[in-house]
Order: C-alpha cells, then structure tokens, then sequence
C-alpha cells in the first residue's frame, strides 16, 4: 500500500447514484442551500408532521418546501452520500447515536478490534478513522486485523468464468464449519493471501481435529472399560504421577500460556501452531507411549499408574478443548459435554480461560523429553538405513550429545528403539568414519595446479576435528605447495558413514549409533514381538473388542514358550496352547524359514 494516507487525497461526500443515503440538502432556484438535520427539523420547514417519513428515494424526494433565504422552492439535490461514509459512522449509526435514548450507553467506541480484506485499507479502515476522528476527535479502534485474500491452489484471484471458485457449501456439507475455521486459523498468517483447496482443508482436519478426535475415542474406550471416576481419591497427586504424566501436563501448562499470550497479540497463527503441536505429543507421544497403562497388561504395574495415566489424559483433552474452543466452537462444545459430563445448559464458550498453572511447569523435563524424542527419530533412522525392524532388540546403543545437553529420561530411548541398554559413548571415531571429499568445481579455479595436492592434504588432516568446524559454519586449514588455503564447506564435501557393525545416524552433535550384533536370545526376543504383532492383528481381523480375553492356539513356535507370558499379556490371552486349533488357522510370517501359525477365539467361545 506504500504511502498511501501521506498521499491520500479528501474524498468527496457524495455519489451520482440511486441507491444510498439520500444527500439531505436542498436548493432552491437561486442557488440557496439547507441542510436538513433530523425528520423534525424537516417538519418544520414543510408544516407537515413527517416523523414517519421514509427518508430514502423515492420518498424523500418528494419532500418540499420554501426557501428559508428567499421563499422559492426547494428540493432535495440528486446525490446520495458515498457508501464508505455510511460504514465509517458504523459505531454511532449502528446504535442511533444520539438520537435514540441509551444509544450514548450502548455505543461500543472505541472497538477493541476491526478486520476486514487488505482491500479495505483504503475502504472501511480509513473511513472509520477518518469520520470518526471528525465527530469525536478520537480514534474509532484500537486493533485493525487486516486479512489476505483467499485465492485458488495456485494463486490466482478466485472467478466463475475461470472456474477455480470452491462452493462454500461442498466444503461445509462434505467437510464441516469446523474444519473450514481451522484451516483459516492454521494455514498461515491471516494478513497473508490464503491458498484454497479440499485437499489443503482435509490435511488441516487430518493432521489435528482427526487426531484429537481420535484421542478422545481412546480416552472413552479405556475409561468405560476400566470404569474410570475422575473423583477416585486413588488417583496420584500430579507429583507421584510417571516422569511422562508430568510432562504431557507440563507441556499443557505451557500451550496455555503460548496460546494466552498469541491470542492477546492477536496473532492466531501462533495460537493454532502451539495447540497442533500439542495435540501431536499427546497423540503420537504421550499417548502411544503409555498406551500398555491403559490397557493394563502389565501384571507388576500397580493399579496407580493406569488411573494416573487416565486422569493425565482426561486433563489434558479438557484444557485442549477450552484452548480450542474460539478456533472451533462446535468440535469443541461436543467434547466439552463428553468430558465433563455435564448438561446441554452448560457450554465450554461459558467457562473462564484458563490460567497456566506455573506449578506443573517443569522445563527441564520438557528439554530431556525432547532429547529423547530427537535420538529416536535418529535411532529409527538408523535400523531403517539398516534394514533392522524396530521390533528386533538390539543389545545396546551409543548415543552422543552437544556439551551442556540434557539427558533423555531413563528408560525412554531405550524403550523406543527397543535396545537392552544406552550408553553414552565418547569418540565419535569409535562409531563414525568421515571422508572429506573436495569440490573440485568450486576450488579447482583458486588452487591452479595445487588443486591435485588437495585430496591427500585434507586425508591427512583429523576428519572428526574438521568435519566439526565444517558443520558448525567454520573452515578448515590445508597447506599446499603454493601456500596456506581456507576451504568451507562450499569447497568440501563431507561424507559420513558408520563403522563397522554400527548403524549410525547424526544431526550434528546428537549422534546415534545402534550395535547390530545380534545373539540366539536377541532373534528369540524379536521373533516374539513379531508373533505379538501379528496375534494382534489377528484379533482385529477376528472381530474382537479390545477388552475381550482370548484363548490362543499356537504351532511352529515352540522355541519361544518362554516368552510366552509376555505374549498372554500383550495380547489378553488367559491360556495358549502349543497345540493346532479349528480351521486352518493364521499363518505367521517370521523372518526365518520356519512354518508357523495361529488360531485365535474369545474365550468363553472355547469349546
């Protein structure tokens, strides 16, 4: 818009049009003019009660009267008032200031916040300002929210004749007002040009609303089966809860004070940014990290735990659903009264914002989750570049960290990767080789003939010290016959490979590298998770409920029985039996030649 209102020029006040506010000024032959302020002001010029005069055209141009100058006839001239004057008196018009009583009372000046398309900068931004600094001689607003335009897939200005227009009512009758909000609120800033599409509004419900919704569907199926009661004195005080309740809940503490302080600025990027990110972690971290809490299969747990994990849960949903709520007021309303169980007469858009509770804060836990979140993400890396399914155990990984950096929670990595035991290893060269391999392109011209010397000159240089200055931004040093060089790293190309029997993963000073030795108990160990694996999808396949208790018939597996406990716990099963059962049976696909299978059946259906 440039310089705009140094440039801006007085408009004028009135339009050659039909439609509008009537111009009330009338002229005579002569020339004189009257301007007309009120219906009873025109009652007194024409001698006639018009306190029920329709003062628009037609009507009020029929309206005459003397000259008060000269006594000639006077009527209304054709003009009406330019339309932006009419939305620039919006805050008194809108209430009758200050002809209708309480209008001065009711009168909302000035407003906390206007928004409007980038359009109306010059439109109802300014003639807001500019009419209302006239009569008041303040200004109208205290926020303006200037909004993009919505524009197709590609960029181009929304047109019938173009064909790129999205029928507002296909995406509310297919896809919900809901998610139509959402997808505003999170595609990007709102001053921005949004880019428009099914697909791009599908993604946004997907990646949140269908993973919190799915969350909440977790939550209700556990709580029912497990006949949970938020009052249960049993449930641990937030301080006795696992190191995971505490930072789920911790995280929730802190998306409030995120979303708080985006919203109070006005900036719903922010807010709606902070809230997917949580609902993320509860979904695919929180969630699917304790998942065995709630199913309680693990006979050593104490009872405890799984209502600990369930009120965590329960908790959370609750203040995700209030921090939603001005984003997407029906989802919400809908979970609001399946969490808290309360009547159609009360509502989520009643209660107060939350306050972040600073006591559940824990940042340092926060920063040790997010180490341990970072090593999986490279430790799964890793078994896949290898080859190796997370379900197979490993014995042990190293893991290498930036000085000063937090350390996982004990247990998590090593659950996640599946590995006995982490350790924290000192020498990179111990699991890393680098090779430094010159980009002839880019030196070839400064070195000349030296440029043959390069390659064993960088070999003879500490790799690991070098390729630490490379990735952290710096240089690296090589002397050559025709003097002292500087290379980044535009001029040298570092290779990193793992040395042998590793699988190695880095992202700079966070390093990974998982032992593939693998020993007779490890492949026994990995070949019961996957028949754990399988089982389960055999039950799913079965038509079984999650709750239900299953006898399992099982052959070809005889070698692990004595991981068979386990299995009867993962998968509910109150017996198993090395023996064939009815029919043909399911057959197990484990990674050796062996011929297995399984046969699943709830267990009051045994026969």
């Amino acid at each position: 818009m440039g310089e705009w209102l140094a440039n801006n020029v007085d408009w004028a006040l009135s339009r050659d049009r039909y439609w509008g506010t009537p111009l009330p000024i009338w002229r005579c032959a002569d020339g004189h003019l009257t301007c007309v302020a009120s219906r009873d002001e025109l009652s007194v010029l024409t001698k006639t009660d018009l306190s029920d005069l329709e003062p628009h055209r037609p009507d009020v141009d029929e309206v005459v009267f003397d000259c008060p100058q000269c006594a000639k006839e006077a009527r209304r001239v054709a003009p009406v008032i330019d339309a932006w004057f009419d939305s620039g008196s919006m805050p008194a018009a809108q209430v009758g200031y200050p002809h209708v009583a309480g209008s001065a009372e009711a009168m909302q000046f000035p407003a906390q916040l206007v928004a409007e398309a980038i359009d109306q900068t010059r439109g109802w931004f300014y003639s807001l300002l500019a009419v209302n600094t006239l009569v008041f001689g303040r200004k109208p607003y205290e926020h303006v929210l200037c909004l993009g335009h919505i524009v197709d897939e590609t960029g181009k200005k929304m047109s019938k004749s173009l064909g790129n227009v999205i029928d507002p009512w296909e995406v509310l009758n297919t896809r919900g007002a809901d998610a139509l909000r959402w997808w505003m609120f999170s595609q990007g800033s709102p001053w921005t040009s949004t880019r428009a599409g099914l697909g791009a509004i599908d993604a946004a419900m997907r990646e949140t609303l269908a993973t919190l919704w799915n969350t909440f569907s977790f939550f209700t199926t556990y709580a029912s089966l497990n006949e949970f009661d938020p009052a249960d004195p049993a449930i641990p005080e937030v301080a006795d809860r696992s190191a995971i309740d505490q930072w789920i809940l911790s995280r929730s503490e802190g998306v409030t004070m995120s979303v708080t302080s985006a919203l109070d600025a006005y900036e719903p990027l922010g807010a709606t940014d902070a809230i997917s990110e949580l609902v993320d972690d509860l979904s695919n971290w929180y969630v699917r990290r304790s998942r065995r809490r709630f199913w309680r299969t693990d006979p050593h747990a104490p009872p405890s735990d799984s209502l600990a994990a369930q009120a965590t849960l329960l908790e959370v949903l609750q203040r995700v659903t209030v921090l939603l709520a001005p984003f997407c007021p029906l989802l919400t309303e809908r979970l609001f009264q399946e969490l808290h169980h309360v009547s159609d007469q009360d509502s989520v858009h009643l209660v107060d914002w939350p306050v972040a509770n600073e006591a559940l804060r824990n940042e340092s836990l926060e920063a040790s989750m997010e180490v341990a979140r970072r090593l999986t993400s490279l430790g799964r890396a890793a078994r896949a570049e290898a080859g190796v399914k997370v379900r197979q155990p490993l014995a042990r990984a190293l893991i290498f960290l930036a000085p000063g950096s937090p350390l996982p929670p004990a247990g998590v990595v090593e659950d996640e990767l599946n590995v006995d035991v982490l350790e924290y290893g000192r020498e990179l060269a111990d699991v890393l080789s680098f090779e430094l391999v010159p980009n002839f392109r880019a030196v070839g011209p400064r070195l000349g003939e030296a440029v043959k010397e390069l390659k064993p000159a960088l070999a003879a240089l500490d790799a690991a010290a070098a390729a630490a200055s490379l990735e952290s931004g710096g240089s690296v040093e090589v002397t050559l016959s025709t003097g002292v060089f500087e290379l980044t790293g535009e001029d040298v190309e570092l290779r990193v490979k793992g040395q042998g029997g590793f699988a190695v993963s880095r992202d700079g000073a966070e390093v990974v590298a998982l032992d593939l030795a693998l020993d007779d108990d490890l492949r026994r160990r990995g070949y019961l998770r996957d028949v754990v694996r399988q089982v389960q999808e055999l039950r799913k396949n079965s038509g079984l409920d999650v709750a239900d208790r299953v006898v399992l018939w099982l052959t070809g597996v005889e070698d692990l029985a004595d991981g068979f406990a386990t299995l009867a716990a993962e998968v509910l099963a109150v017996e198993i039996l090395s023996v064939p059962g009815e029919g043909p049976g399911a057959a197990l696909e484990l990674d050796d030649d062996r011929v297995a299978f399984a046969w699943v059946k709830k267990a009051t259906e045994r026969r």
